[in-house]
């Protein structure tokens, strides 16, 4: 068994766009390059079972458009451009059903239970009390800055109180009601 002639690049693409090809061409092509277009997918998608399908995909996409193929084209360019659009293809496609999974999950989800309205309804008082039983100034500030949405600055400016004040009086009522709330 003789070895087989080793041609170049363009050699292969002129005998791959002859009538009656010897398929050894393109296999010639194969060998040398589905390692490269191989690992160049694989780290685009991380998945080697799908880089696997991509990268045969594009040497399939050669074969296919072998008539239309410039000898002198570059064939790592060539085979990376069809990878690399391959790749990105399902890559969208992942995407784009991942993007529907979720969605079918939060319209699935079912409608809270009347256990879950009561778990809420005994948080939110629990929660009610604990603000009340803050200190006064403290009680004001939380108020006003959770329920009526006043920045800290408008805060300030309303009770003649620096930024800080306000701030820290924040900071220690959110500690209180953890405290209280655990």
């Amino acid at each position: 068994m003789g070895q087989r002639k080793k041609y170049s690049d363009e050699q292969l693409l002129q005998e791959l766009r002859r009538e009656g090809v010897d398929i050894a061409s393109y296999e010639q092509l194969f060998h040398r390059y589905y390692p490269m277009v191989f690992n160049f997918v694989n780290a685009m998608v991380k998945n080697p079972v799908v880089a696997e399908d991509i990268a045969q995909n594009s040497f399939m996409k050669l074969w296919l458009n072998r008539m239309s193929l410039q000898p002198a084209l570059s064939v790592t360019n060539y085979l990376c451009v069809i990878a690399r659009n391959e790749a990105i293809n399902y890559l969208r496609s992942a995407h784009s059903r991942n993007v529907e999974l979720a969605v079918q999950q939060d319209v699935q989800q079912e409608e809270p239970t009347a256990d879950d309205w009561l778990s809420f309804a005994e948080t939110n008082t629990l929660l009610r009390n604990n603000i009340e039983a803050l200190p006064p100034q403290r009680r004001t500030i939380f108020k006003m800055s959770r329920y009526e949405h006043m920045s800290n600055m408008e805060i300030a400016v309303k009770l003649n109180l620096s930024v800080r004040t306000i701030e820290k009086h924040i900071e220690l009522a959110l500690k209180d009601l953890r405290r209280s709330m655990s």
